[in-house]
């Protein structure tokens, strides 16, 4: 899905997914082919969500985004908390903070709210039911951490396409937390203690 081949891609993909929309809307099915179709749908969301990205990645690794400015970690964070609070409230999952009014960091504004929605994204999703995200800023250090029964496998988990086996994950996200990293010079940890999968970020 990277270069040429993407773009070779999107238009079909785009003609596929209008087709299957119209025939959802417009034609009388039974119920097993609006299953059929309803999984179709899935699927292909889930290809243009690959799709897009492992473009982003590419772009990254390329130095494709140049354009810096001082931006507030912590208005990411709180906008994000937000968001997950809401996708995860049915789980009873809380979410605890201690950081300073602002953090600023000089970087792409795109890059780094994508890096945050991952790494917030990654803590929500390996929440269980009625536990706790912690995140705090400290010697310029963000720090994320979340309940979770069995660590994380360390030597691959920053690798593409590794997952635990959580639905819904492309195992992308945490490769793109790390290229970004990479590409600013952060430094970015995992470590698993006292059941608790906690990530730190070093800028």
């Amino acid at each position: 899905f990277i270069g040429n081949a993407s773009h070779e891609l999107q238009t079909p993909l785009a003609i596929l997914g209008t087709r299957i929309e119209w025939m959802i809307d417009n034609t009388t099915l039974t119920e097993e082919q609006f299953a059929e179709l309803s999984k179709m749908r899935q699927s292909l969301h889930r290809m243009n969500r690959l799709n897009r990205t492992l473009l982003l990645l590419s772009k990254i690794e390329n130095n494709q985004f140049p354009d810096r400015a001082d931006i507030d970690l912590v208005e990411i964070i709180n906008s994000e908390i937000g968001i997950y609070s809401e996708i995860y409230g049915d789980s009873g999952i809380r979410c605890n903070t201690e950081m300073p009014q602002h953090f600023v960091v000089n970087m792409n504004e795109s890059l780094a709210t994508t890096m945050i929605t991952n790494l917030i994204k990654n803590a929500f999703l390996h929440t269980g039911e009625n536990g706790t995200v912690d995140i705090s800023i400290r010697k310029r250090q963000l720090v994320i951490a979340n309940n979770g029964s069995e660590a994380l496998d360390s030597t691959r988990l920053f690798d593409r396409f590794y997952t635990s086996g959580k639905k819904g994950s492309t195992g992308l996200g945490l490769a793109l937390v790390k290229s970004i990293a990479n590409s600013y010079n952060f430094e970015i940890e995992y470590s698993f203690k006292g059941n608790r999968h906690c990530f730190i970020v070093k800028f």
